[in-house]
C-alpha cells in the first residue's frame, strides 16, 4: 500500500511545471493521482468445524489512493488504465470454546482496470464515448484466527458516458459502468457483477493542470479527488 497520498500529489504538482500541455477541449491524454475512498458494507462468516471456531467479519469503509491514465486518440480510439488501492476497516468476532473475542484491523482492497475506448464528438465541447475493459478485483483480508476470507477474480467490463467542457475551465462528466467483478460474497469468496453510475467534475487551475473529483454509486460506492495533468496530444 502507498501510505502517503499527499507526497504523491505533491510529486504530480512538481511534474506539472515541466509537462503542461497545450490547451484543448475534451482531452484523452492525461495522468491523474487521487485520494480515494470506498464504502464496502459487506459481512461474512467462516466456520472451522475441526477446531470448533467461527469468525464473523464486517467490512466497512476505507481510504487510499488511485492512479488513472488515458492515452489517445488514434482515429478517435484511446487506451486507459485505472489502479486503486484502499485500506478497508474490518471488524471481527472470533467465537470458540473459550468465548467470543472482538477484533479489528485494516486490510487491502485493490482494483485494476484497463482497456480501449472510442470517442464520438457531438460538438467541439462535448463527446460521448464507449469503452471495454479487463477488470481485476482483489480482497486481501489476512487472518484474525486462521480463517481465510480472501477473494479475487478477473472479468470483462464496459462503460458508456458523456464529457462536456463549460467556459473552457470546467469539465462535467457522467457515466454508467458494468464490471463482472464489482461485488463479493465474503462468506463464499465469490465475486459477482455490478452496474455503477458515476458523475464527475474537473476544474482547470492553470493550463494543463486540473483538480478532479468523481463519485460512483453501486454495490460498492466510491469517490476520489485529486489532480489531473494533461499530456501532449499531437
Amino acid at each position: 500500500m502507498i501510505n502517503s497520498p499527499a507526497k504523491c500529489i505533491a510529486a504530480l504538482l512538481l511534474l506539472a511545471g515541466s509537462s503542461i500541455a497545450m490547451a484543448q477541449d475534451v482531452r484523452y491524454s492525461w495522468a491523474e493521482i487521487s485520494y480515494a475512498g470506498q464504502d464496502i458494507g459487506r459481512s461474512g462468516s467462516s466456520t472451522d468445524s475441526i477446531v470448533g471456531q467461527t469468525v464473523d467479519i464486517s467490512a466497512k469503509d476505507g481510504n487510499g489512493i488511485k492512479f488513472r491514465g488515458s492515452w489517445g486518440t488514434w482515429h478517435n480510439l484511446y487506451a486507459f488504465v485505472d489502479f486503486g488501492s484502499t485500506d478497508i476497516d474490518v471488524s471481527a468476532v472470533v467465537t470458540n470454546s473459550q468465548g467470543s473475542f472482538p477484533a479489528s484491523d485494516q486490510f487491502d482492497y485493490t482494483t485494476v482496470s484497463g482497456g480501449l475506448g472510442l470517442r464520438l464528438p457531438l460538438t467541439t465541447k462535448t463527446d460521448i464515448y464507449g469503452a471495454v475493459s479487463f477488470d481485476s478485483t482483489d480482497f486481501d483480508f489476512g487472518s484474525f484466527a486462521g480463517e481465510d476470507f480472501d477473494a479475487g477474480e478477473k472479468d470483462i467490463g464496459a462503460r458508456i458516458g458523456i464529457r462536456s467542457i463549460l467556459r473552457d475551465k470546467i469539465e462535467l462528466r457522467a457515466s454508467a459502468r458494468y464490471s463482472g467483478v464489482g461485488d463479493v460474497d465474503l462468506s463464499t469468496g465469490v465475486l459477482d457483477a455490478d452496474t455503477l453510475f458515476g458523475v464527475g467534475i474537473g476544474y482547470e487551475m492553470v493550463r494543463g493542470l486540473s483538480i478532479s473529483a468523481d463519485y460512483e454509486s453501486g454495490e460498492f460506492s466510491n469517490w476520489n479527488i485529486g489532480f489531473r495533468l494533461d499530456l501532449d496530444e499531437d
